[in-house]
Formats: structure tokens, sequence, C-alpha cells
């Protein structure tokens, strides 16, 4: 058994942490949706705004499907 896991059997506040900071992480995006603002985190050892790079990746989906120009007959 890890030690983490020895913790959260002895302090019912450790074992009830991970679910309080998953709920935080969503409130915070969603307060980021509502007030347009960055949302930031850490990716691959980076600090990056989430919103900006899903939205770049939208557009980017969606300019190639705009370049399909196939004609299905």
């Amino acid at each position: 058994m890890s030690k983490t896991s020895i913790l959260a059997e002895t302090d019912p506040d450790l074992a009830q942490a991970g679910a309080a900071l998953e709920r935080a992480a969503r409130n915070a995006r969603r307060l980021a949706d509502q007030t347009n603002t960055p949302f930031h985190v850490y990716i691959d050892g980076k600090i990056v705004d989430l919103r900006k790079l899903e939205q770049e990746s939208a557009i980017e989906s969606t300019a190639g499907d705009a370049s399909d120009t196939r004609v299905s007959s």
C-alpha cells in the first residue's frame, strides 16, 4: 500500500481532497468560460491557456473541413 493510500485512510479530509480538486477545476473552467478569461493549466511542463488552445484546434479542424473540396456524386 502506498504512503498516500495510508494517509487517506487515516485522514478523512485527505481522502476527499482529489474530488475537491476536481470540483474546483470544473468550477474554475466554468467561470473562465462565463467571463471570457484565460484558463491556464500545465501541459507537458508548460503553462498553457487551455481556452485559447481549444479555440485554435477548433479553427484548424474547421479549416480542414472547408478545404475538403471533393464533390460526391
